[in-house]
C-alpha cells in the first residue's frame, strides 16, 4: 500500500514537471519585448532593442535574450554602440521557491562594444544628466546627507563574457584601440557593503584576450588569473606575446582613482629583433635576440594621456645580432680622423660612395638598449653597440609629447669611451637638426669641394689621442680587443 502512494505522488510530481516544461515551451514569452524595452529605458536611459527571441530554461532556471542592440538616444541614436549575440541569466531554483531572487551566473556571448571620445571630450555612451533624488535623513541648518547608491551586482555571483570584442576611438587624436576575442570569468563575486561603490567589489576572474592593436603595434594571446580588491586588479601570471616572444610577468590594475592605472612588470626571453624591427621600425634592420627587463605604468586615456604618464625603464642586451643594410665597420673607418688622411673623408661618404652607406651588413659582437622614462621623455641611458673592431653609442632624450629630440648625440668611440666622432640632434620629429663637431665641419666642406674638383679638398690632420678627452660613454658595452697574428704564423 505504501508502494502505491510513494509510485504515485512520484508519478504525479513527474508529470507536473513535464507539464510545466511544455507550458513554458509552448508560451510566447516575445510578447513581453515591448515591457522589457520599455523597462530598461526607464530604469538606464538606453534605448534597448530586442531583435532575437526571448526564452526560458528549467535547468538552469533562466531566461536566455538572443540578438540585443543598445543606443544612445543622444548620441547618434540610429547607430547602437553595443551589440548583444546573447544575454543569460541564471537564477537559484531553491532561492526562487522562497520568493527571493538570486543570480547564480550571468553569460554574455558575443559581445560587440564601441567606446569613442569626441573632439570635445565626451563619450558616445554618456547619458545627459538627470536630477538627483536626495533622501534626506538628517539636517541641521543647512546640511543634508545624501544617500549612496548601492551596486547593481549585489546578488550576482558568475559573469562570464565569451567571444567579446571591444573597440576604442578617439576622434582628437584620431587613434583606435581594438580588444578581439576577450574571454573573460568572473567568479566568487561579493560585495561589501560598509565600503565605497567599485572598493566595495571583489572577486576572482580569468581573462584571455587575442590581439590588442594600436596602429600597427599588437599585443597577441594576454593571458593572466588576477585578484580584485580594494578596486585595484592584481595579476601574478601575466602573459602575452610581443613582436612574437612570448613574455611573462605581473601586473596591477588600479581602478580606485579617477583614471584608471596600469603596472606591468616582465622578464623578457629570447626576444625576437627581427619582429621587433619590423613592427617598431617599419624596417628589415636586425636579426637575433635579446635577453632584458621592463617596469612601466601608465594611466589609461588618450594618446597624450599616455605620453605624459608613461613611467618605468625598458633594458635590452644581445650578442651576436646581425644589422642588415649597413656595414657599421666601413662606414666608422670613412669617419675615423685617422683614416682621412689616408684618402678617406666624410666628403666621399656622402658624394661619392652610394654603395659605401647602404648594402651589406654587420655582426653586432654586443648590443645594449636601457631607457629610462618619465616626465613625458626617455632618456637614453645606456645605449650602445660593438662590431669586432668599432664602438657606437648614443646619449640624449627624446619628448614624448612635444615630439621633439633633447641634445640628441651619437658618437664612434675610442677606447677610452672618447668621442672620435660625433653628430648631435635636436628639434622636431618632422624638422630635425642636425650638428656634427669640428673635424666633421671640415670633412663636410670636403663634400662641398668635391663636386668640382679633387684637388680643391682641404687637408686633415689626423686626431691626436687626447690624455684628457671628455668620455662620451661608460656603459656596459666595452670596446672590442682587436689582435694582430704575426707574420708567418
Amino acid at each position: 500500500m505504501f508502494q502505491k502512494i510513494l509510485l504515485s505522488v512520484v508519478l504525479f510530481f513527474a508529470f507536473s514537471i513535464v507539464a510545466f516544461f511544455l507550458l513554458i515551451k509552448v508560451i510566447d514569452f516575445n510578447e513581453y519585448k515591448p515591457r522589457i524595452q520599455k523597462a530598461i529605458k526607464e530604469s538606464t536611459g538606453y534605448d534597448v532593442m530586442i531583435r532575437g527571441d526571448i526564452t526560458l530554461s528549467l535547468s538552469p532556471a533562466g531566461v536566455s535574450i538572443f540578438d540585443v542592440e543598445i543606443t544612445n538616444p543622444s548620441y547618434h541614436a540610429e547607430v547602437p554602440f553595443a551589440k548583444l549575440g546573447s544575454f543569460d541569466v541564471a537564477l537559484d531554483l531553491s532561492a526562487l521557491l522562497q520568493k527571493e531572487i538570486k543570480v547564480r551566473h550571468v553569460a554574455i556571448d558575443s559581445l560587440s562594444l564601441l567606446v569613442e571620445k569626441t573632439k570635445e571630450g565626451t563619450f558616445n555612451y554618456e547619458l545627459p544628466p538627470v536630477p538627483k533624488i536626495i533622501d534626506k535623513k538628517v539636517k541641521e541648518g543647512n546640511i543634508t546627507l545624501e544617500k549612496e547608491e548601492g551596486f547593481p551586482l549585489i546578488n550576482v555571483k558568475k559573469i562570464k563574457f565569451s567571444n567579446a570584442n571591444i573597440v576604442y576611438a578617439d576622434e582628437k587624436s584620431n587613434t583606435q584601440i581594438d580588444f578581439d576575442k576577450i574571454d573573460l570569468d568572473i567568479n566568487h563575486i561579493n560585495y561589501d557593503t560598509s565600503k565605497h561603490r567599485l572598493q566595495s567589489l571583489s572577486f576572482a576572474a580569468d581573462t584571455h584576450i587575442d590581439k590588442i592593436q594600436y596602429g600597427r603595434y599588437a599585443l597577441k594571446d594576454l593571458s593572466m588569473s588576477f585578484d580584485m580588491k580594494d578596486a585595484i586588479a592584481v595579476s601574478e601570471n601575466l602573459h602575452y606575446t610581443l613582436f612574437d616572444t612570448l613574455i611573462q610577468g605581473t601586473g596591477k590594475f588600479d581602478l580606485s582613482g579617477k583614471q584608471p592605472k596600469i603596472s606591468v612588470k616582465s622578464k623578457i626571453v629570447g626576444l625576437k629583433l627581427a619582429s621587433l624591427s619590423r613592427e617598431l621600425l617599419n624596417q628589415e634592420l636586425l636579426e637575433g635576440s635579446a635577453n632584458g627587463d621592463l617596469r612601466l605604468s601608465f594611466f589609461v586615456g588618450d594618446s597624450h594621456a599616455f605620453k605624459s604618464t608613461l613611467n618605468g625603464f625598458v633594458q635590452l642586451y644581445g650578442t651576436d645580432v646581425t644589422l642588415k643594410g649597413y656595414d657599421v665597420d666601413k662606414i666608422a673607418l670613412m669617419l675615423d680622423p685617422n683614416q682621412r688622411s689616408k684618402g678617406f673623408s666624410l666628403g666621399n661618404l656622402i658624394s661619392g660612395a652610394t654603395g659605401v652607406l647602404k648594402g651589406g651588413s654587420t655582426l653586432l659582437k654586443e648590443i645594449n638598449t636601457k631607457i629610462d622614462i618619465g616626465y613625458s621623455e626617455i632618456q637614453l641611458s645606456d645605449v650602445a653597440l660593438s662590431t669586432a673592431t668599432n664602438r657606437v653609442a648614443m646619449k640624449g632624450a627624446v619628448n614624448m609629447v612635444d615630439e621633439k629630440f633633447i641634445d640628441l648625440k651619437t658618437a664612434l668611440l675610442d677606447a677610452k669611451g672618447c668621442a672620435t666622432f660625433e653628430q648631435k640632434m635636436s628639434g622636431s620629429f618632422a624638422k630635425p637638426s642636425v650638428k656634427v663637431d669640428d673635424a666633421s665641419i671640415t670633412a663636410l666642406s670636403n663634400v662641398v669641394l668635391s663636386f668640382s674638383t679633387k684637388s680643391k679638398t682641404a687637408p686633415i690632420t689626423p686626431k691626436k689621442n687626447d690624455e684628457n678627452c671628455t668620455v662620451f660613454y661608460e656603459g656596459v658595452i666595452k670596446h672590442p680587443v682587436v689582435t694582430t697574428t704575426p707574420l708567418g704564423e
